[in-house]
């Protein structure tokens, strides 16, 4: 009987191999790209001496990611949802930068731990791989905090063309991650909260500004065109 097949081991140990695995794969894409790594490398940094751990437990690299987005965007969400509904509780939706912020602080305050960190940087690595298309994955997540707040986006972005608002809609979480990740190579990343404050505020006026910009003739020429192609 090879280790693939091999009885399965109790369910607690499963799970702590699981984890491990995936921890180790979150940390090594983050550091270099999602192509630059090996299944072997992240079954040796999990401590797998069987190779056929990561297959076994994942089947591929691409439900490995999934599987890492899938554990660590349920905690931030429910932290997400939490805030959203507390936000409409207060009547406060119609703050485009509130809600801006009940959106995207679950992943800021990230910031001052090592471990936000290395999410911070694999989901970055996630956007610019061009197997996932990160922005659509998360506005179609059913995630219920994600779902909330990007309804409140809507409809404070009011009669933008469709076209137009959907670009803004990924544009804002390029933007949020990129820079959030760029954020983490700062030596006092996680020690300077001032610095972190001054820069979280920044992003999140960037970002109201970038949904709110009028709509150039330009743009909707440029729209014009690419529809008709």
């Amino acid at each position: 009987m090879s280790d693939l097949e091999s009885p399965p081991a109790p369910a607690g140990k499963r799970g702590d191999t699981r984890l491990r695995l995936m921890q180790a794969a979150e940390r090594l894409f983050g550091e270099r790209g999602l192509h630059a790594v090996t299944l072997k490398e992240i079954n040796a940094a999990a401590g797998q001496r069987n190779e056929s751990a990561l297959h076994y437990h994942f089947g591929s690299k691409q439900r490995l990611v999934q599987a890492i987005l899938d554990h660590r965007v349920a905690a931030i969400d429910a932290v997400r949802a939490a805030r959203v509904e507390a936000l409409v509780a207060a009547r406060g939706t119609q703050d485009l930068k509130a809600v801006i912020r009940v959106t995207f602080e679950p992943l800021t305050e990230l910031l001052d731990t090592e471990e936000g960190i290395r999410f911070v940087r694999f989901a970055a690595q996630v956007l610019n791989d061009p197997d996932f298309d990160l922005p659509t994955v998360a506005l179609k997540s059913g995630f219920q905090g994600i779902s909330r707040a990007n309804a409140l986006i809507v409809a404070a972005l009011g009669d933008l063309v469709p076209e137009v608002a959907v670009q803004r809609q990924r544009l804002m979480i390029e933007m949020v991650l990129t820079s959030l990740a760029l954020w983490t190579r700062r030596a006092d990343a996680m020690t300077n909260e001032p610095a972190r404050r001054f820069f979280v505020e920044s992003l999140f006026d960037g970002v109201a500004g970038a949904l709110q910009a009028p709509v150039s003739e330009e743009t909707l020429a440029a729209l014009r065109a690419a529809s008709r192609n």
